[in-house]
Order: structure tokens, then sequence, then C-alpha cells
């Protein structure tokens, strides 16, 4: 067994032409609470961000490394690799693994870095990982419709619109929809494996 398969004690490492994803640590909490404070983050999750280290931590136990440690998805940081930092982060939740298996995606991404193909080529690579190694039939994905940006990444991608999600609790409280994307790997074009 490799490191890079799913069932592996070893969180595993990726590699695209200009980043690494790697394992997100604890000694990432002062980088997580900076990241999810940004207001562009904010606005494109729709979750306020952590309120000190300690609340950090919880979360990234929760959400990142809890999700590994349980078995019920990857949560990578993006670094790139001409410098060392953390830039953002992409990864798989609530993986089920009985047919048809499925994850959800997510992805966040510093605004100093947009509008350079970072985090299409970071997706692509971790799509690669959810069809190849974690079996995955099909990925899915919500989007709130006032994040055009990364709806129209996720449709570059190949993802398709299958359905809304009503109503849904903003980083303000106000209820909002969500869009539904999903790309199948019966799907997932040849353009998108590179």
């Amino acid at each position: 067994m490799t490191s890079d398969t799913p069932n592996s004690k070893v969180f595993p490492e990726l590699e695209t032409a200009r980043l690494i994803l790697r394992e997100i640590t604890l000694n990432d909490s002062a980088w997580y609470m900076k990241q999810f404070n940004k207001p562009e983050i904010i606005a494109g999750s729709g979750h306020a961000g952590p309120k000190d280290l300690q609340a950090a931590r919880e979360e990234m136990d929760r959400y990142i490394m809890g999700l590994f440690r349980k078995g019920l998805g990857f949560r990578w940081g993006l670094t790139l690799k001409a410098r060392k930092g953390l830039i953002g982060s992409c990864g798989f939740y609530s993986w089920r693994k009985q047919e048809p298996s499925q994850a959800y995606i997510g992805y966040d991404l510093d605004p100093a870095y947009w509008n350079q193909g970072l985090m299409k080529e970071a997706l692509s690579e971790i799509i690669r990982f959810g069809f190849e190694k974690m079996a995955l039939d099909h990925i899915q994905c919500t989007i709130m419709p006032r994040n055009a940006r990364s709806i129209a990444l996720i449709e570059r991608l190949g993802f398709k619109r299958t359905g809304i999600v009503r109503e849904q609790k903003d980083e303000t409280g106000k209820l909002t929809d969500e869009i539904v994307f999903t790309l199948k790997k019966t799907e997932w074009s040849t353009s998108n494996k590179s």
C-alpha cells in the first residue's frame, strides 16, 4: 500500500506543476485564523472566521485534521513550490464510501493569488485523486449564487448544476440558497485528468 492511498495512515501529499498539496497541522493555526477572517473568504464561504487562535485550532481539528483521522475526507494545504507558507486549501468532506460513492469538495485561496489558475490546478489534481484513489462515483459542491468566481471555476472543471439547497444561513444570519454542482466520474473529461 502506497502513501497516496486513502486507507493509509500517512496523509497523502500531492504535487502539481506549481504547487505542493500537503497536510495541514496545528502549526498552521495562525494561517488558518488569518485566512478564514479575510473578507473575501467570508463572503465566498458564507461563514464567519474563528474569533481567536483557540477557536481556530478547534475548527481545524473538526473540519480539517478530524476529516482524515475519522476517514471522512482530506483537506490539503496549498503551498507554492517557489515559496513556503500556505496560500489556500482544498479537499473533500462528507465522504460516503458505499455505492454510489461520493464526497463534497471545498476550497479557498488567498485573494493575493487569484486570477493565476492556481486553484484550477489544485482542484484538477484532487479531483483526479478522488476518482482514482478514493474510488468516488461523483463529486459535489455547493456554492452561493453571489460567488460568480467560484461558479465559473467549478464549471470550467466540468461540474454541472444539479440542484438547489434552500435557505442556508450565511455569515450574517440571512437565509440564502446554494447551488449544487456535481461531477460524475463517467463525465470526467480527459482534459481534466492532466
